[in-house]
């Protein structure tokens, strides 16, 4: 029988026969051996460490890389537009600055320029590079050593642009004769836990992408939601975006008398304090300068084929006493342009902010024929919101929070607002690449 020698067990036994005559020996060789072996053994481990280090640096970057995108999407996500300064302070604030002395960059593409996510406008691509100069490295490698990261993130969105607040109102959510919404991109949450909390009928047409109810739902008289899937009943409360969002403070205007605007003259408001209402119509044309308007009691109506614009604006709805709290009428063929204040102002994403102290039986009405244009949210945390007799909402971004809502009459209102407002209910911004 043939006897087969394990190779490696053998290489393994002369190894230790040579270490142990080595030891032994008394000849000037072994200096020798290890004279030449040990620069070698030594600039191995020293090769080991740089591209060690490379690793190091490439994860590193990777990180602030992730953490710029997610940043970037986030404030996106919250209104923040000026592209790309969240993720430059945030690489930055991490280690890695845009042109810097070492020969940093730090790109940040929206929509990226590559990958799966290409050309999608909620989507935040940043790359990091930063060359790297290796000691070692460079016997076989000439010249520098170029370490990047890059990674995509994805905005988060409200799920929600609708929100009916009041979860013991008999009938949070109405709608009747005929009254159509269409929310593109975004659904309709109703917190009353009433058997009728969401009710429609008489024709009325609800489109959405998603209805929660709290409670119940009551559909008749030929009223339907598309799609019918849309609908989820029994579901938890969502809870007001704006709930931490503390109402401005202003001075009393005591015995002050109600402001006028009228005559088809053109008139600049500045932000200020209002007492007992405000009145534009008469074919009024009336452009609001950026800022807070308190209406103190009293109400802010606009009608008689006005025209208001603004920008930057929120107009607070409040009384000084504590009763008589201000009101919003918008009608008689009123067209309305507003647009609320960017962050990092105190108000920001608010064009309408209703008292919290309002009773629920306040009610705030868009009649009439009126044609708004609102880029922000309405809202009206313990009050009625009434849209009513042909009323209309041409913006492609707008959020509706009151206390109970309600469509009648071959009301529009048409939603399409992914992102700038604080969600309702709202998804968080994602990693994707």
């Amino acid at each position: 029988m043939k006897r087969f020698r394990n190779p490696t067990g053998g290489l393994t036994i002369a190894v230790v026969a040579v270490g142990r005559r080595l030891r032994r020996s008394r000849r000037g060789g072994i200096a020798i051996t290890i004279g030449f072996v040990l620069p070698v053994l030594i600039g191995m481990v020293a090769l080991g460490t740089e591209f060690a280090y490379l690793l190091f640096k490439q994860r590193q970057m990777q990180s602030t890389a992730d953490a710029a995108a997610l940043g970037e999407a986030t404030a996106r996500q919250h209104g923040y537009p000026a592209a790309g300064i969240e993720a430059l302070g945030i690489s930055s604030y991490l280690g890695f600055v845009n042109g810097a002395a070492d020969g940093t960059t730090v790109a940040v593409n929206m929509p990226p320029l590559s990958g799966p996510q290409t050309g999608n406008g909620s989507a935040v691509e940043v790359i990091i590079n930063q060359p790297q100069t290796l000691t070692l490295a460079n016997f076989f490698h000439t010249g520098l050593f170029n370490v990047a990261a890059r990674s995509v993130a994805i905005e988060g969105s409200g799920s929600s642009c609708m929100l009916q607040l009041n979860s013991s109102s008999p009938s949070g959510f109405q709608m009747s004769n005929g009254a159509t919404a269409t929310l593109a991109s975004c659904g309709l949450a109703v917190d009353s836990t009433d058997q009728a909390a969401l009710s429609l009928s008489g024709g009325a047409v609800l489109t959405a992408p998603t209805v929660t109810v709290a409670g119940t739902a009551s559909i008749t008289n030929g009223a339907s939601i598309n799609p019918s899937s849309a609908l989820a009943t029994s579901q938890p409360n969502v809870s007001d975006p704006y709930a931490s969002v503390a109402m401005p403070t202003f001075s009393g205007c005591g015995g002050g008398t109600s402001k006028s605007y009228g005559g088809g003259g053109t008139f600049t408001m500045s932000p200020g304090v209002y007492c007992n209402g405000v009145s534009i119509g008469n074919g009024a044309t009336v452009t609001m300068s950026a800022g807070v308007y308190f209406i103190d009691r009293g109400v802010f109506t606009i009608g008689g084929g006005s025209t208001v614009t603004g920008t930057n604006v929120t107009i607070v709805l409040t009384s000084s006493t504590g009763s008589g709290y201000a009101t919003v009428t918008i009608g008689n063929g009123a067209n309305v342009t507003l647009t609320a204040p960017l962050p990092p102002s105190a108000t920001a994403g608010i064009v309408f902010f209703g008292d919290r102290n309002a009773p629920i039986t306040n009610s705030n009405d868009l009649e009439g024929g009126v044609a708004i244009n609102v880029t922000g949210t309405l809202y009206f945390p313990t009050q009625a919101l009434i849209f009513s007799n042909g009323s209309s909402n041409t913006s492609s971004c707008t959020q509706v929070i009151a206390g109970t809502i309600q469509l009648t009459g071959g009301s529009k209102f048409q939603n399409n607002c992914p992102a700038g407002v604080a969600g309702i209910g709202s998804t968080l911004s994602t990693l994707v690449e």
